[in-house]
């Protein structure tokens, strides 16, 4: 009797352990694909990059794909896109003096100037069947930016609603509304 009981211990601390150990590491995804989205971002940055190929092949090369452009259009939210429609009409009329406004930087490559662009480490680190956070390496002229996307279904597809830049604490959406705030609390 002690000998199964001994045996019965042992199993169930077995399980147990295994149990806990398959769970270490992973992130709250209510169940759901995580690599549908990642395969989403690596499409939507893939795209971008290539127009950024085609603006240095060009000649445009410190063009830049900030603003409402194909890219946000096609790949960022309502919401996201009409706050950078904001802040660059706000830009547009209350200009000049050489200032160049909120978006000194590109949110697509956390910088002004590029080359080599690439990401790694693509993670959903969580989920539900509307919102997606994704966390990654952003690779730009040898430099490697922790960021962090906020996805959202719209229109039947994930669509970014946010980039952070976690490295260097840049929430670009929640910047964009103090900006904006602080912007007209001067005038």
């Amino acid at each position: 009797m002690i000998r199964k009981l001994l045996i019965l211990a042992l199993a169930t601390t077995w399980l147990c352990a295994c149990s806990m150990s398959s769970h270490a590491g992973k992130v709250d995804t209510h169940g759901l694909d995580t690599a549908q989205v990642v395969e989403r971002v690596n499409e939507i940055y893939n795209d971008v990059f290539h127009h950024y190929e085609l603006m240095a092949a060009s000649g445009g090369f410190k063009d830049r794909l900030v603003g409402i452009k194909p890219p946000a259009i096609k790949y960022c939210t309502h919401d996201w896109n009409d706050w950078v429609r904001r802040v660059t009409s706000y830009d547009a009329t209350h200009g000049g003096d050489g200032m160049e406004g909120f978006f000194e930087a590109d949110y697509w490559i956390m910088g002004q100037d590029w080359g080599d662009l690439a990401l790694s480490d693509v993670q959903v680190m969580s989920m539900t069947d509307s919102t997606a956070v994704v966390q990654l390496n952003l690779h730009n002229l040898g430099s490697v930016t922790a960021l962090r996307l906020d996805l959202r279904q719209e229109d039947g597809a994930w669509k970014i609603d946010n980039f952070i830049d976690v490295k260097n604490d840049i929430d670009w959406k929640t910047n964009m509304k103090e900006y904006l705030a602080g912007e007209m609390a001067n005038e």
